[in-house]
């Protein structure tokens, strides 16, 4: 652990970046989010230095030593237990005392109740973890469509509160996103014309049983069957 303390206007500077969860005079404690983007860019190539700078984050505050430390930190608890290796778990260790001791029942009825919820927790983010990568795979090299459908998709498949991540992590906008979704009646429509048009154009092609160019497809959609194509 780095030595380094942060100062009051340090700690003000490091507490207004939305990646951070608290803040004290001696250590950081990153948003789960950050720590997933981080492994995502690191899988990618870039290096912890510019992932941390590109997310907002001071590395003359930080200290570089304290950010390789992190960094080491999150690639040897993701090699080891995946992205659940990720978890924070002094997050979960606050809340109000019991008023009153509870009973044997009681206590058992919380237990089970936590143990469902962890499970529940537990094979969402095991879902989350494959079809994150699958994103991050399919993402390349796609046209914005494609990478809106991607999205779409993991979201309907039950990760509807991720949206704004997804976004992020095939670098498009949310908004455009949402503009994706309010033309999908449009372009269904567009599709669905350009599919009857291209049933028409292998029609007329195959027509007679020979070679056609350009100009005979279109007088043999115009003359056979009465389709004008401009």
């Amino acid at each position: 652990m780095s030595k380094k303390l942060f100062n009051e206007e340090e700690r003000e500077t490091l507490s207004k970046n939305k990646y951070v969860y608290r803040v004290s005079e001696k250590a950081i404690t990153y948003s789960e989010e950050f720590k997933r983007i981080f492994i995502d860019q690191h899988m990618l190539g870039l290096s912890p230095r510019k992932i941390f700078e590109d997310h907002g984050f001071h590395i003359e505050i930080i200290g570089q030593k304290r950010l390789e430390q992190c960094a080491a930190r999150w690639k040897n608890a993701y090699k080891k237990d995946g992205i659940i290796g990720l978890l924070d778990s002094r997050k979960e260790s606050s809340g109000r005392p019991v008023q009153r001791e509870l009973t044997p029942t009681e206590v058992i009825a919380k237990q089970e109740a936590k143990i469902k919820m962890l499970e529940a927790q537990l094979e969402l983010i095991k879902k989350f973890d494959t079809k994150e990568k699958l994103l991050v795979a399919k993402g390349k090299n796609l046209n914005k469509d494609a990478r809106f459908e991607l999205i779409q998709s993991a979201v309907n498949s039950g990760l509807g509160r991720m949206t704004h991540y997804f976004c992020q992590l095939l670098h498009v906008s949310r908004s455009g996103y949402y503009r994706y979704l309010k033309t999908s009646d449009t372009r269904e429509k567009r599709m669905l014309s350009d599919q009857k048009a291209r049933d028409w154009i292998v029609k007329a092609i195959r027509y007679k049983g020979y070679k056609k160019g350009v100009r005979s497809i279109k007088m043999t959609l115009e003359n056979k069957y009465g389709i004008l194509i401009t």
